[in-house]
C-alpha cells in the first residue's frame, strides 16, 4: 500500500511537473513570440507607420516605397540645383532692380537678395539634416521650412511676373523660376511628410 501510494504520489507530482512545464513552456513561447513581433516592428517602424499616412499619397508615391529614403534624397537634390540656379538670378535680378533709372521698388530689390540668402541657407541646412542629423525634431523643423519658403516662391512670382519695372525679361525668368520652385518645394515637402519615418533616426 505504501509503495501504491508513493506510485501515486510520484505520479501525481510528475504530472503536475509535466504540466507545469508545458504551462511554462507556453508562457515562454508567447513571451518569445511577442518579443520577436516588437522587435520585428521596432525595426520596420517606417512601413508599420507609413501605412496610417494620406491614401492619396499613398497612390501619389507607389513608386517609391521600394526606396523611400532614396527617393527623398534625389528629390531634393534636384530641389537643391535649382535653388542653386535661383540664387544666381535673383542676385542678377536685384542688382537690375537697384538701377535708380529703371524706378524699380525698393520692396522688391530687397525681396530679390532675401529670397536668394534663404534660398542658399535652405540648401546647405536642408542637405546637413537629411544627410547627417535627422532627428525628428530637424526634420519636422525642416518640413516646415519648405512649406513656408514654397509659399513665398509663389508670392514672388505673382509679384514678379508682371511687373514693368527694370528688366521686364528678366522678371519674367525671375517670376516662373519661382513657380518652378513653388511646385519643387512643394512636392518635396509631400515626399519628405510621406516618407518622414524612413528617414528620421532615432
Amino acid at each position: 500500500m505504501a509503495r501504491s501510494s508513493s506510485d501515486n504520489l510520484d505520479d501525481g507530482t510528475s504530472g503536475a511537473g509535466e504540466g507545469s512545464s508545458y504551462t511554462y513552456t507556453d508562457d515562454a513561447a508567447g513571451y518569445d513570440n511577442s518579443f520577436s513581433k516588437r522587435r520585428s516592428g521596432g525595426g520596420s517602424s517606417g512601413s508599420a507607420n507609413n501605412s496610417n499616412s494620406i491614401p492619396i499619397l499613398k497612390r501619389l508615391f507607389v513608386g517609391c516605397e521600394d526606396d523611400a529614403p532614396g527617393s527623398v534624397h534625389r528629390a531634393w537634390a534636384v530641389t537643391v540645383m535649382f535653388m542653386v540656379i535661383f540664387f544666381t538670378v535673383s542676385i542678377m535680378e536685384a542688382r537690375k532692380l537697384n538701377d535708380e533709372a529703371t524706378g524699380a521698388s525698393v520692396a522688391l530689390q530687397i525681396a530679390s537678395y532675401w529670397s536668394a540668402i534663404l534660398h542658399l541657407i535652405l540648401a546647405i541646412l536642408g542637405t546637413f539634416i537629411l544627410k547627417r542629423f535627422s532627428t525628428a525634431f530637424t526634420v519636422g523643423c525642416f518640413l516646415g521650412v519648405t512649406v513656408v519658403v514654397s509659399q513665398q516662391n509663389l508670392l514672388l512670382f505673382a509679384a514678379f511676373v508682371r511687373y514693368q519695372h527694370g528688366n521686364v525679361v528678366s522678371n519674367v525668368i525671375f517670376a516662373y523660376l519661382a513657380l518652378a520652385l513653388f511646385l519643387l518645394l512643394t512636392f518635396f515637402s509631400l515626399i519628405l511628410g510621406h516618407f518622414r519615418h524612413y528617414i528620421i533616426v532615432k
